[in-house]
């Protein structure tokens, strides 16, 4: 006789999150082994080229034996994550659903096994919405391999600044969002009722046709609950914790300088041990309120694919409103344990964290500003005048854009052509230098003015001994020519300690650090993989989604420069004026000098925060 309890759902939700939870941990153990061999073996094959695959040398890789073998791993990986993080805890929400017993390695099996449902075109379109369209769009299942995939800064800045485009980008935002609607159950139907990708999505599209509303009210009813949640706890263990040691602040010297051998030589004072308990209590309010925060957030990911479950077995069969009670496990004493040994932890690291905080934490050079295009926003683009406001700005150095005129002569613009800067619609290489001369362009800065295009020899001039020159070699006209030329013209002037060289263009930069190593040498890109270091090139500039922590060290310990580019929102400019990096790239000169007085005015509470406030992340 079975003598199972039956419960509500609610009552489930409490029973079965301490369950999901162990489950995704013991997941994420059990995937380590073969995500880290599979990406060993994507390192492997990438870096035996000599180089890195970087978005500056793609085509050379492409055309390679190694491009195939790339994406065959490249696949599994794939693959792995989505049945490790997807599949494998929609099997586990349907078991808790219908009381079964709940294991990892029934759950992985089951998983595996329906891989074959996928191999054709409706599978393969599924796979590839998790993995490209869902971060975009923001609904759906993602995983961790690419939940922060984005569109490139510099992209979405023309999208942003071309209404056509705008328009497209949106239409294609919202058809990836409609999608991801209307097929949410899509994956459910494959996995617990075998049915065909094309089968699926027909029966996700008309479960939402037939419970469009009540679905929403459902979805959006959690979502407001588990914000609220969040807040509260946000609000109990880091809000108020941190507004007293706010208050606490005042009472202390700030700027006070503490290093881990004054402790060991106990030549600290009595002021000193005040603040070491300080920081120490500043450390453990941040790591614990991250935990804490970072649990909730973790469980209500959980929770979501549990009613997700819950919702579709109501859409599909006749609707339970009870549920069998999970085997209850009575581990109390490992629990307390485990629970006491996560306290340990943060006590011990807030500790660390204490006596090293001056050593680790001050910031031993402030980080270059490099002024985008001349001057950023402070004149028009590529302007002389922009020279002259980032010099007077004290800027380390202005990147600039370079291409070749019919009669090879060597002009500053950053676009294929002048159409929208001056109204002519033609390129650089189809105009003389005397008929560029004849163009004006509307000032960017929109003050009315009508500005001359400037030509490389007058940048030269105007920095020589000021300030740093990055010149960018753009378009068609990025060739050996060109880095020939500009060479002579830099030499003739004895500029070359005022120059160096970058471009998107991994082949001419290649080119001029192998034949003319004297020069300072960058490659720009905003893809990645494999040891960026062994691009032959002294600067690695790194769009700033994939300016890491380990790739900056990766780089300062190939004795090479990390540059960001193009840093432009207050958020970004936050990160990484506060980081390792050497330069940043920026239109927003005046903005990253206020950024800069908010940095070195913080108090000890601030700068943990912004150390280890993603510590559990």
């Amino acid at each position: 006789m079975d003598n199972t309890k039956i419960i509500r759902f609610r009552s489930l939700i409490f029973q079965s999150l301490p369950e999901m939870w162990s489950f995704q941990i013991i997941t994420a153990i059990v995937m380590s082994i073969p995500v880290l061999i599979v990406k060993e073996l994507i390192g492997i094959v990438i870096n035996s080229s000599g180089s890195a695959f970087t978005s500056a040398n793609f085509m050379d890789f492409i055309l390679s034996w190694r491009f195939p073998v790339f994406l065959v791993l490249g696949i599994v990986l794939i693959i792995i994550f989505i049945i490790m993080e997807i599949f494998a805890q929609i099997f586990l929400t349907n078991d808790i659903l219908k009381g079964n017993r709940a294991m990892v390695k029934d759950e992985i099996i089951k998983s595996f096994k329906s891989i074959p449902s996928f191999r054709n075109t409706a599978g393969i379109l599924i796979f590839l919405f998790i993995f490209l369209a869902v971060p975009l769009c923001g609904i759906g299942f993602s995983i961790s391999l690419t939940r922060t995939l984005y569109i490139p800064n510099f992209i979405m800045d023309v999208v942003e600044a071309t209404p056509l485009y705008a328009v497209l980008y949106s239409v294609v935002i919202l058809a990836l969002f409609i999608m991801g609607f209307r097929y949410i159950f899509s994956l459910h139907a494959i996995l617990l009722d075998k049915q065909t990708p094309s089968e699926a999505m027909k029966t996700s599209k008309d479960i939402i046709q037939k419970h469009r509303g009540q679905f929403i009210k459902e979805i959006f009813k959690d979502f407001i609950i588990i914000f609220l949640l969040i807040f509260l706890v946000a609000l109990i263990f880091r809000a108020i914790p941190e507004n007293l040691l706010t208050d606490a602040a005042a009472t202390l010297p700030q700027g006070q300088k503490i290093y881990p051998e004054m402790i060991l030589n106990k030549t600290i004072t009595e002021t000193d041990k005040n603040i070491l308990f300080y920081r120490f209590l500043c450390s453990l309010t941040v790591l614990m309120s991250g935990y804490l925060i970072s649990i909730t957030t973790f469980l209500s990911a959980s929770y979501l694919m549990l009613k997700v479950t819950k919702l579709y077995r109501d859409y599909t069969t006749e609707p339970q409103k009870m549920y069998p009670e999970r085997p209850k496990k009575s581990r109390y004493f490992l629990k307390i344990i485990q629970i006491l040994l996560v306290f340990v932890i943060v006590i011990v690291l807030s500790v660390i964290i204490a006596v090293i905080f001056n050593s680790e934490f001050d910031r031993k050079e402030p980080v270059n500003i490099i002024a985008h295009r001349a001057g950023g926003t402070m004149a028009s683009e590529n302007s002389l005048e922009g020279l002259y406001a980032a010099i007077e700005h004290d800027c380390y150095g202005s990147e600039i854009d370079v291409q070749r005129t019919k009669d090879n002569y060597y002009i500053i613009n950053h676009d294929t052509t002048f159409k929208r800067l001056t109204g002519v619609d033609k390129m650089p290489k189809d105009m003389t230098l005397e008929e560029i001369m004849e163009l004006r362009i509307n000032d960017t800065t929109g003050n009315g003015n009508l500005v001359k295009v400037a030509t490389f020899e007058e940048m030269l001039d105007v920095i020589k001994g000021k300030e740093k020159l990055f010149i960018e070699l753009k378009g068609e006209s990025a060739d050996q020519k060109t880095a020939d030329d500009l060479i002579a013209i830099i030499r003739e002037r004895n500029c070359e300690n005022d120059v160096a060289f970058i471009s998107l263009n991994y082949s001419i930069i290649n080119y001029i650090e192998t034949n003319y190593p004297e020069f300072e040498t960058g490659t720009l890109f905003f893809i990645g993989v494999g040891d960026v270091t062994q691009l032959n090139c002294d600067l690695l500039i790194m769009e700033e989604e994939i300016a890491t922590d380990t790739r900056i060290n990766l780089i300062h310990n190939a004795g090479k420069k990390a540059v960001v580019w193009t840093v432009n929102t207050s958020e970004g400019m936050y990160r990484f004026l506060d980081s390792k990096i050497d330069a940043i790239i920026t239109d927003e000169v005046i903005l990253s000098e206020e950024t800069q007085a908010k940095l070195d005015n913080r108090n000890d509470l601030q700068v943990i925060q912004d150390k280890c406030g993603d510590f559990w992340d």
